[in-house]
C-alpha cells in the first residue's frame, strides 16, 4: 500500500514575545533605545544579507501581544516598520490512501506511455533529451532534505567554498563539469576523502557531516555560517538541514530525484542541485525571521558562485500576515536574478477564502513588480489528474500565475521511501524544476523565464479566469517556447583592452587570466556603485581593481554620519602585484582591518569628514578579502 502523508494547512500565528523591526538608516543610538522602551523591548538577535544589518527580532514586554508591540513600535519616528515573527506552515492536505493508479501522473505528458494529458509534460521534456544540469541549483526553503535518500543523495549541493582546502585541492573534478559534486565524490578517483559513515554503500552528506576532515568547525568561505557543507539548518540553527517532517524530501523529490536510475522516481530535473535550507521544525511550524535568513543564504550564495547558477527557491508554505522583511528578502533574490516560487495555498471550500484576490495569501501574495518593475514571485495552484482545479487550492485572476500537479504526487519520503502526498506545496516544485530544467537548456535570465513560463502554459477549462494565464504547467511547450522566443542573455564581451565593467546592480565580475582592469560600475553615466555590492575576482595576471576613476569615487553613499557599509566592492583574490584604484590622495584614505558580512581582509575608507582620524563616519568603498592591503598597494587617479 502506499505511504500517504496527511497535513493540514493552518493560518498565521506569531510568537508571542517577539517582533521584527527595521529602523531607519538615519535612526541614532538613542531614538532606537527610546523606541524599544516604549514596548520594553531588547533586541535579541540581528540579521540581514551578506552581512548588512536589515531586521532586527526583539523581545517585548509580556503583557503585549506581539500585534500590538508592532503597532507601537510602527508608530515610532525612528523606526521603519515593525511585524510580528509570525508561524508559517507546509502548504499541504490530505490524501486519499486508496490511491494506487498512475503513481507519477505529475511527470506525464499526453504522448508519453504512461501519458496524462494534465501531467507536467516532463516526460516527453526527457525524451528529447533534456534532463536538467547540476550547473543549476534549486533552493528548498521547508523542512530540510534526506539527503541520505538514494534517490536524492547525488544531487544534494556541495558548497564548494567550505570545503576545507587541504582537501578542495586534491578532488578530482570527474565529470568536468566545474564543480564538485557528491557524483564526484562517489568517484573511485576521490575516494581517499571521504568515508561510508553510515555505511549505506554510497557516499552522501551525512558522510561528509560525520567526518572531521570536513566538518573541521571552520568557517572557510567566510560567510558566517561554519561546516555550512550542503546548507543550513535555520530552526535548529546548525549545518545539518535533514529534514525531521518530511515534507521537504517530497518536494526535492519533486524536483530533483535522480532519473535514469533505475531506483524509486524522477524529478522533473535529474541533474539540478539541492540547496536544503531548513527553517520548518519536526512539527512543521517555522518562524518568519528563519524564512529571511534562508532566502538570503540563498541570494547570498549566488553571489560567492561562478559555476552554479542558483536560478529559484521553492516555497511550499504558507502562514501568517504580510511581513516586509521577507518581501525586501525576495527583492534582494530578485535582483539577483532569482525567482520565488511559492504555493497558492490551502483555503478548503469557501470560495472567498480560496480566492487569493480577496484574502491575501503570503507568501504567494508578495510582488516585486513595483519595486523592480517585474514580478520575481510566482504563484502556483494545484491541479488533479482529470484536470480539475483541486478542491483545496486558492486561487486567483490577478494573484496566481499559473497551476500544476499537486493531487496524489507520489515522490521521496524522509527515511529513503516514497509515498504521495497533496496540495499547492506538491505543485510549486513542478515548476521550480521545470525553471531549473529550461534555465539548464537556455541559460535564460529570471525575467525570461518568468514570461516564458507564463505565455507557455496550456488553456485548461478549469482555470479560466482562475489563474492570471488560465493554463497548466506544461515544460514541453515551455521549453520549445523558451528555445525559439526568448531573446538571450549575450555572452559576456571579450574584455577590450583588459577592462571589464560591470552594470547598475549587484554584480560578480571575474576577469581572465592575464592582467584586467575590472569596475564593478558601468563603463558610462553616474550610477557609482551606490547602494549596491559587488564581487570583483581578478582570475590571474596582475589586475587592477577600481574604486574611482576621473567620474569620482565609488561606492559612497554621501552620508557624512555613517561609514557607509552598505555598498562597497568586495575582491576575493588580490595578490602581490593587483592595485587598488581610487580617486583622490593617499591622505583621504584608510586601511582597516576589519570583517564585514562574514569575510575578513583589509577594508578600504574614504576620510569622509575629512578629519584625518579614523572614526565611524569614515566611508567603507572596498573589503580586500583574505589580504592585507598597504598604501603601495593603493593608484591614485
Amino acid at each position: 500500500m502506499a505511504n500517504v502523508r496527511s497535513y493540514g494547512a493552518s493560518g498565521g500565528q506569531s510568537v508571542r514575545d517577539y517582533v521584527l523591526l527595521k529602523f531607519k538608516t538615519n535612526a541614532s543610538v538613542a531614538e532606537r533605545d527610546n523606541a524599544l522602551e516604549t514596548v520594553g523591548g531588547a533586541i535579541e538577535d540581528s540579521f540581514g544579507f551578506d552581512g548588512r544589518e536589515h531586521v532586527h527580532r526583539a523581545r517585548f514586554a509580556s503583557e503585549l501581544s506581539a500585534e500590538r508591540a508592532a503597532d507601537t513600535l510602527a508608530g515610532e519616528s525612528a523606526v521603519s516598520y515593525a511585524e510580528p515573527d509570525y508561524v508559517v506552515h507546509p502548504a499541504v492536505v490530505s490524501n486519499d490512501p486508496g490511491f494506487t493508479g498512475g503513481r507519477m501522473w505529475g511527470m506525464a505528458g499526453d504522448k508519453s506511455s504512461p501519458a496524462n494529458a494534465y501531467g507536467s509534460q516532463a516526460a516527453e521534456a526527457w525524451a528529447a533529451g533534456y534532463v536538467g544540469s547540476t550547473k543549476v541549483a534549486i533552493g528548498v526553503i521547508d523542512s530540510g532534505v534526506d539527503y541520505t535518500h538514494q534517490d536524492l543523495h547525488l544531487n544534494i549541493w556541495l558548497n564548494n567554498n567550505e570545503i576545507p582546502t587541504t582537501i578542495r585541492a586534491k578532488l578530482i573534478d570527474t565529470d568536468a563539469d566545474g564543480t564538485i559534486t557528491f557524483r564526484d565524490l562517489n568517484a573511485s578517483a576521490n575516494a581517499a576523502y571521504v568515508r561510508d559513515f553510515n555505511l549505506n554503500g554510497r557516499i552522501d552528506a551525512g558522510d561528509l557531516l560525520s567526518d572531521y576532515r570536513w566538518e573541521d568547525g571552520l568557517d572557510t568561505d567566510y560567510n558566517g555560517y561554519r561546516d555550512d557543507l550542503i546548507g543550513w539548518d535555520f530552526a535548529n540553527n546548525d549545518n545539518d538541514p535533514y529534514d525531521d517532517d518530511g515534507h521537504g524530501t517530497h518536494v526535492a523529490g519533486t524536483i530533483a530525484a535522480t532519473g535514469g536510475n533505475g531506483v524509486g522516481v524522477a524529478g522533473v530535473a535529474w541533474s539540478t542541485l539541492i540547496v536544503p535550507l531548513k527553517f520548518l521544525d519536526a512539527s512543521g511550524s517555522g518562524m518568519t525571521s528563519a524564512a529571511v535568513r534562508a532566502i538570503d543564504y540563498f541570494t547570498a550564495a549566488k553571489t560567492r558562485s561562478t559555476v552554479v547558477d542558483f536560478v529559484a527557491t521553492n516555497n511550499s508554505w504558507g502562514g501568517g500576515g504580510y511581513s516586509q522583511s521577507v518581501l525586501d528578502a525576495i527583492v534582494r533574490g530578485a535582483r539577483q536574478d532569482i525567482l520565488f516560487i511559492a504555493a497558492a495555498g490551502n483555503g478548503g471550500d469557501d470560495q472567498v477564502s480560496d480566492n487569493n484576490n480577496l484574502v491575501a495569501n503570503f507568501p504567494s501574495n508578495y510582488s516585486t513588480a513595483s519595486i523592480l518593475g517585474w514580478d520575481a514571485v510566482i504563484a502556483v495552484s494545484a491541479l488533479t489528474s482529470t484536470g480539475l482545479l483541486a478542491s483545496y487550492s486558492n486561487y486567483g485572476a490577478s494573484t496566481v500565475e499559473i497551476a500544476a500537479p499537486g493531487s496524489s504526487i507520489y515522490s521521496t519520503l524522509a527515511g529513503g521511501g516514497y509515498g504521495y502526498m497533496s496540495g499547492t506545496s506538491m505543485a510549486t516544485p513542478h515548476v521550480a524544476g521545470a525553471i531549473a530544467l529550461i534555465a539548464a537548456a537556455t541559460g535564460a535570465g529570471a525575467a525570461e523565464l518568468r514570461a516564458d513560463l507564463l505565455s507557455s502554459a496550456t488553456a485548461t477549462p478549469s482555470l479560466a479566469g482562475m489563474t492570471m494565464t488560465g493554463g497548466r504547467l506544461d515544460v514541453m511547450t515551455f521549453l520549445q517556447h523558451a528555445g525559439s522566443t526568448t531573446t538571450l542573455p549575450p555572452p559576456p564581451p571579450p574584455p577590450s583592452s583588459g577592462n571589464i565593467y560591470g552594470t547598475t546592480g549587484w554584480d560578480t565580475i571575474t576577469g581572465t587570466s592575464g592582467a584586467d582592469k575590472i569596475w564593478g560600475v558601468p563603463a558610462s553615466g553616474t550610477s557609482l556603485g551606490r547602494g549596491t555590492v559587488d564581487t570583483l575576482r581578478g582570475n590571474g595576471g596582475n589586475d587592477v581593481f577600481v574604486l574611482g576613476d576621473a567620474r569620482g569615487r565609488f561606492y559612497d553613499d554621501g552620508r557624512s554620519l555613517s561609514s557607509g557599509s552598505t555598498d562597497y566592492a568586495k575582491i576575493m583574490d588580490f595578490n602581490a602585484g593587483d592595485k587598488l584604484q581610487v580617486r583622490g590622495a593617499a591622505d583621504d584614505y584608510w586601511l582597516r582591518a576589519v570583517t564585514v558580512g562574514g569575510t575578513s581582509g583589509t577594508g578600504v575608507y574614504y576620510d569622509s569628514n575629512n578629519n584625518h582620524v579614523f572614526d565611524s563616519r569614515d566611508e567603507l568603498i572596498g573589503l580586500v578579502g583574505n589580504y592585507t592591503a598597504t598604501s603601495a598597494d593603493l593608484l591614485f587617479v
